[in-house]
């Protein structure tokens, strides 16, 4: 959307991305196609403890 609303300010697609932070070509992408494919959110990935929650809090309350 912050794209969209500097390009109708007149600004250039360079001068949007060093603004914005991305791509040159990321900038004309959304520019082209609002509707421009984004990322998805991915799924939660296990921690390194994860195998061991049961065994933790066992562990602690023993102790």
């Amino acid at each position: 959307m912050e794209i969209r609303v500097l390009s109708k300010h007149g600004k250039g697609a360079r001068e949007i991305a060093r603004e914005v932070g991305v791509s040159r070509n990321t900038v004309r992408r959304y520019l082209r196609a609002p509707d421009a494919a984004r990322y998805r959110e991915r799924p939660p990935q296990p921690g390194k403890l994860s195998g061991f929650e049961g065994y933790i809090p066992q562990r602690l309350a023993s102790a």
